[in-house]
């Protein structure tokens, strides 16, 4: 079902009350923490991220889950600055934004900038990202709001007839298979009989680990959707030595995965049944904890299901997940496989991509069942 534009914004200006809680530190389990480079101070998007994911999870928690913070974050910048002064302030600070003072006719293109700076390098990760605002035919947009929307903050403005639901959903489905090279086919599902406007948006990541993973290791293993219901799923599988560890507080095993273009992948194993004990603790976990690197000290075999995830995918000579360092590890092969500890990615997992340097999550998401999409 799709939202009103005004229930996500009263949604992001409540995050700005609350804040997550950070359990005492285990020496163990909680690498040190750091404080973030300086090019981060400017947004901590975290909080609005955990938060959000609560708010996406709730109405289904067996489904696939895959979104962009920031890419959520671009145009509801935009929209928050074109409010009043009190309002703009709080949802700014419920988006993660630190206070700063800017001169209100240069606060669009320091914020468009800063934003557009979050963004992995081109060339070496492939970013898309994009927002499309639909706004109710009898609505006013003035040319200069279209215009800062497309050329500051990649977002475009169209009108829809939302009284007609059948035409809305035309039109929408439409412009966005356009905008979306026809990767996103259908937007919504139903309409409030009040909405006003829809914003829609749209990141597409593709990246290459910085640690090869042979995809010719491949073959279909069980996936377990629950204790009772077990798919098949095509699985990868290799050994190594892996940056690996238990947080016992969160019932799970993280695994630490380095793209080549300053981004890092975050793979969170739940124990069987416990994903929702697991997401309560990683909404009260420090965020620091998964931006450091964890130790490389594990010789594993890791087994993962080989699948692209909704927009989020890996280069496909490395998809899955890998891990290992770029040694090599051929005589591991003559191991007997029973004396490796393994780790199989063989139950729903979360996931977490954030940008190195600025401690900002790209994607924030949940894998359930890896053969149905997000």
């Amino acid at each position: 079902m799709a939202h009103p534009i005004l229930s996500l914004w009263l949604l992001v200006s409540g995050l700005g009350l609350h804040a997550c809680g950070q359990g005492a530190p285990d020496q163990e389990n909680h690498p040190t923490a750091v404080t973030p480079p300086a090019s981060s101070t400017f947004l901590n998007n975290s909080h609005f991220a955990f938060r959000l994911y609560r708010h996406m999870v709730a109405p289904n928690p067996s489904r696939n889950v895959l979104f962009s913070p920031l890419s959520f974050t671009i145009p509801l910048t935009l929209l928050a600055l074109k409010a009043n002064a009190d309002v703009h302030t709080q949802v700014l600070q419920g988006l993660g934004f630190s206070p700063t003072r800017v001169p209100d006719n240069q606060a669009h293109v320091h914020y468009s900038q800063l934003l557009r700076g979050l963004l992995p390098p081109a060339g070496e990760c492939r970013t898309d990202t994009g927002s499309i605002l639909f706004v109710g035919q009898k609505q006013i947009v003035l040319p200069k709001f279209a215009d800062l929307a497309q050329n500051l903050y990649l977002t475009e403005v169209s009108f829809a007839c939302f009284k007609n639901f059948q035409m809305a959903r035309d039109q929408m489905d439409h412009f966005t298979r356009k905008k979306t090279h026809g990767k996103i086919g259908t937007l919504v599902q139903d309409l409030k009989a009040d909405t006003v406007l829809i914003l829609a948006n749209y990141m597409f990541f593709k990246g290459k680990w910085k640690y090869r993973f042979d995809p010719k290791l491949t073959e279909l293993r069980p996936f377990s959707l629950s204790q009772e219901l077990t798919i098949l799923v095509p699985t990868m599988l290799w050994l190594g030595w892996f940056q690996l560890q238990r947080f016992y507080h969160l019932h799970s095993y993280a695994l630490w995965l380095p793209f080549i273009c300053n981004s890092t992948a975050v793979f969170i194993l739940p124990d069987m049944g416990k994903v929702r004990e697991t997401e309560e603790g990683l909404m009260n976990e420090n965020f620091d904890t998964w931006t450091q690197p964890f130790p490389l000290r594990h010789l594993r075999s890791i087994q993962s299901p080989r699948r692209h995830l909704g927009n989020f995918s890996t280069n496909h000579a490395h998809e899955g997940l890998p891990g290992a360092e770029e040694e090599d590890v051929t005589n591991l092969w003559s191991f007997p496989m029973s004396l490796i500890p393994a780790i199989h990615f063989n139950r729903p997992f979360l996931l977490l991509v954030f940008e190195e340097s600025s401690h900002n999550l790209l994607f924030m998401g949940k894998v359930m069942n890896p053969n149905a999409k997000s």
